[in-house]
């Protein structure tokens, strides 16, 4: 019975926190926006170079992934 009545008390305070917020008059200015604009482009170019990096370890994985698997029986071998 108490948990229910400090669980009720602490969602009533949440959402009259929520409800009571005065609005902040906040903005992004030019700056912010070509910032924003430069990491996207870094973090693009960052994942290629590192494709580019490690491509042949990707190559291998997805090789030995997707590739038929012979069965030893089926080898000859001499």
């Amino acid at each position: 019975m108490k948990r229910n009545r400090l669980f009720l008390l602490a969602v009533m305070v949440i959402a009259f926190n929520t409800v009571m917020l005065p609005s902040a008059h906040a903005y992004l200015d030019p700056g912010s926006g070509s910032y924003i604009f430069q990491a996207v482009i870094a973090g693009a170019l960052g994942i290629g170079v590192a494709v580019k990096v490690f491509w042949g370890r990707i190559a291998a994985f997805f090789s030995g992934i997707f590739s038929k698997n012979e069965s030893p029986s089926t080898s000859t071998e001499e």
